[in-house]
């Protein structure tokens, strides 16, 4: 039987406004969704659909770069995770094509002698820039990290109290997050293109939480385990698709879902898109969430670390590829 399913579009608006029973009808909309699909996507959000079309633009822009303009900004050249990855330089399904998709990595911009980056803090580090696409870039890139990561955290307060808890349950983990974004360019696949193709291969997201700005290109596609066949997460204007990574659903004893998602770009047209990946403080330690759990003794996996474990999935799905390597944390 095919899916009938759709990520459900959750009004944010509710839960900003302050008001309990605004605030506890979204909570309990989003935990539906992360019971069920792991996927939803949330409109009437803080962040300007003015900047949101800004950023895309940009990001038109720096993938139109001559590529040996990129490739001064390759990501090889560093251990902290930024700057220009190039096409097929990854392969996220295991025993496919690397994926037919180029990136630019942007997260926090640290310098070397920051505490964090002196001790190896997986994707810690300055950022690279080009120096042709001028101050304008750089600035409307952090402008616009500084905004999710702020969004992202209000998320997780709403998904606090879609567990039982008060909005600061996430706090100490928000402190000082491991986040980044990249720009996403999927050119277009031809329909008769190699089966085992994709723009980003079937996976589970590895850290916590991701919010995805598509634009308006489908080719966003998520499992529906009781149809086995994957469903559309068809583009809404200025909303944000927002899904749940392994090592949430690893903290919540799975409770809460990780579910397989993919692109195929089969639109015609190239597709750009912004996932923003936010894992939290690399040094908080994983442990069951109480409410997600009734005794001790049910809880399924050991405590790890933000850092261990995010660090050893990325090493796994770049060193399919050969061309990127991932630092081994400091003893």
């Amino acid at each position: 039987m095919p899916s009938n399913k759709a990520p459900p579009v959750v009004d944010f608006g509710d839960f900003l406004s302050g008001e309990p029973d605004r605030m506890q009808k979204c909570a309990q909309a989003i935990g539906g969704a992360c019971r069920t699909q792991g996927f939803f996507q949330i409109i009437n959000h803080p962040i300007p659909a003015s900047l949101q079309k800004e950023m895309m633009r940009l990001s038109k822009e720096f993938f139109a770069l001559p590529l040996e303009e990129k490739m001064k900004l390759d990501k090889s050249q560093n251990q902290h995770n930024r700057g220009y990855e190039v096409m097929y330089g990854q392969m996220i399904e295991n025993h496919t094509k690397p994926d037919l998709k180029e990136g630019f990595y942007v997260a926090q911009d640290l310098p070397m002698d920051h505490p964090q980056v002196l001790s190896h803090k997986f994707a810690h580090g300055p950022n690279l820039w080009p120096e042709s696409m001028g101050p304008h870039f750089r600035d409307t890139c952090m402008d616009y990290l500084n905004r999710i990561t702020a969004l992202t955290e209000q998320v997780m307060q709403a998904i606090a109290m879609s567990l039982g808890y008060d909005q600061h349950y996430f706090d100490e983990f928000c402190t000082d997050p491991m986040a980044f974004y990249k720009l996403l360019h999927y050119p277009p696949q031809a329909e008769d293109s190699h089966p085992l193709q994709r723009g980003i291969g079937a996976h589970r997201d590895f850290g916590v939480i991701t919010l995805l700005l598509q634009g308006d290109v489908p080719g966003l596609e998520v499992w529906d385990e009781e149809a086995q066949e994957y469903y559309p997460a068809p583009p809404v204007e200025g909303a944000y698709v927002v899904n749940l990574g392994n090592l949430f659903e690893r903290w919540s004893n799975d409770v809460y879902i990780s579910n397989v998602h993919r692109v195929i770009n089969h639109s015609g047209t190239d597709r750009y898109s912004i996932p923003f990946n936010y894992n939290g403080n690399p040094d908080f330690v994983i442990r069951c969430i109480e409410s997600c759990r009734t005794k001790p003794e049910d809880e399924k996996y050991a405590p790890i670390s933000v850092d261990d474990y995010v660090r050893q999935k990325y090493k796994d799905v770049y060193n399919r590829v050969g061309i990127y390597k991932v630092a081994e944390r400091a003893a």
